[in-house]
């Protein structure tokens, strides 16, 4: 075997320990309950790369002070090695007793990166250092002090819309001379929503009728909305004086802006178009009604919603197309 070969192989003995470990825990714990405290039987220790090199130099000292029966070389050999287990035994303190209290995620669209929000809480009365969240395609790290609750965060890449279950993932450390490494795996019933991927160039707003069912708004508009008591820096051309000489009292009109023109999200009226085309089509139309302060209602096969504006209706519509199922 070339030696590119024998690197190679080398290499992915540790992805491949992953894997057999991953679905070891899986079988025997199954997925994990939050919150959880990190327990001595929940904790694996083994020496990083770094840590084997170490252990083999080690060796290597042992060796030659035997073979020149040289004490010093021993005596260091030995108070070296009784501080690389020492780190072994800090490195697995740091994680005892930790606790996992919950995984936050929030909404993202198709084609972007999810993002999973880890509380990780000292109940102790010490500084846990250097501690990592990771899993295969991102990685944070931060110290958590004594009685505090930190959030680190791990994303996770979105291949289809819909719930996504999120990945198992490590808490792991390397404190402090980062020569064993110690880590917890936790295999999570978190989830995060995945919408459509919005339409780069979607058609125009399919907008039906003309301020059906949105109320017009205070500003300053030139259609005429009420009176009210006069205030100090209301401009003169405001002033009703009319009213000033029915009621004997200052009163300023107050002016509306009509409502813009609603729109009607129907599935039926699209037309042509495969069911994701379709989607990602009025998942981009939502944006943009909302970005146009303009009311929209919203109709697709199973599932609708009556005309609404504001960030909980537009939720509530994105919800709809990211959990839609074409019909048989």
């Amino acid at each position: 075997m070339n030696p590119v070969a024998a690197v190679r192989k080398y290499a992915a003995i540790g992805p491949r320990f992953d894997r057999w470990l991953l679905d070891r825990v899986r079988r025997l714990r199954g997925t994990t309950e939050l919150p959880q405290t990190l327990e001595y039987r929940l904790i694996y220790v083994l020496p990083t790369g770094f840590g084997v090199w170490f252990g083999v130099l080690l060796a290597l000292m042992v060796i030659g002070g035997l073979n020149f029966n040289n004490n010093m070389t021993l005596l260091i050999t030995f108070l070296v090695a009784s501080i690389a287990i020492l780190t072994m035994l800090l490195a697995y303190r740091n994680l005892a007793g930790l606790r996992v209290n919950g995984i936050l995620a929030q909404p993202v669209f198709l084609g972007e990166t999810a993002q999973f929000n880890v509380l990780l809480n000292n109940p102790e009365q010490r500084h846990r250092f250097a501690l990592q969240v990771r899993n295969a395609e991102s990685v944070d790290c931060a110290d958590v002090e004594p009685q505090e609750t930190r959030r680190l965060r791990v994303g996770q890449a979105t291949q289809s819309r819909g719930w996504m279950e999120m990945a198992p993932f490590r808490i792991e450390n390397r404190f402090p001379l980062g020569l064993f490494r110690a880590w917890s795996l936790v295999i999570p019933t978190a989830r995060c929503l995945v919408y459509p991927r919005p339409a780069p160039n979607p058609p125009p707003l399919p907008r039906m009728g003309h301020g059906d069912y949105g109320a017009a708004k205070k500003g300053e508009g030139e259609d005429f909305h009420g009176l009210r008591e006069h205030r100090e820096g209301d401009p003169l051309r405001r002033i009703a004086w009319r009213a000033l000489v029915r009621q004997q009292k200052l009163y300023s009109r107050e002016m509306e802006v009509p409502s813009e023109e609603s729109c009607d999200l129907n599935w039926h009226r699209m037309g042509g178009g495969d069911v994701e085309t379709r989607l990602s089509i009025l998942a981009a139309w939502i944006l943009r009604a909302e970005r146009h302060q303009i009311t929209y209602s919203l109709e697709i096969p199973g599932a609708g919603l009556p005309p609404g504006l504001g960030p909980d209706h537009r939720d509530a519509c994105l919800e709809i197309l990211a959990l839609f199922k074409s019909l048989p």
